[in-house]
């Protein structure tokens, strides 16, 4: 793996704002980011636009409610 190839940046920005999307829940959040990566490269927009389509509101949402940090 190249963090310089362009495939893996927009794979970890998918997988970026899966977790903004679903702070609780990883499994739901890596499903996301995977719709995401292909729906990026088909429609050639960014994750954040498809993140903005489907929560319109979650950075005010994300701001109010921070996600909870559990330590092991």
């Amino acid at each position: 793996m190249n963090p310089l190839d362009p495939s893996y940046m927009l794979q970890k920005r998918c997988m970026t704002c899966g977790n903004k999307l679903f702070p609780y829940n990883s499994q739901d959040a890596e499903d996301w980011a995977v719709f995401a990566y292909y729906e990026s490269q088909r429609r050639k927009v960014s994750p954040s636009t498809l993140m903005y389509e489907r929560a319109p509101n979650i950075d005010k949402i994300s701001q109010k409610r921070p996600p909870k940090v559990m330590y092991y």
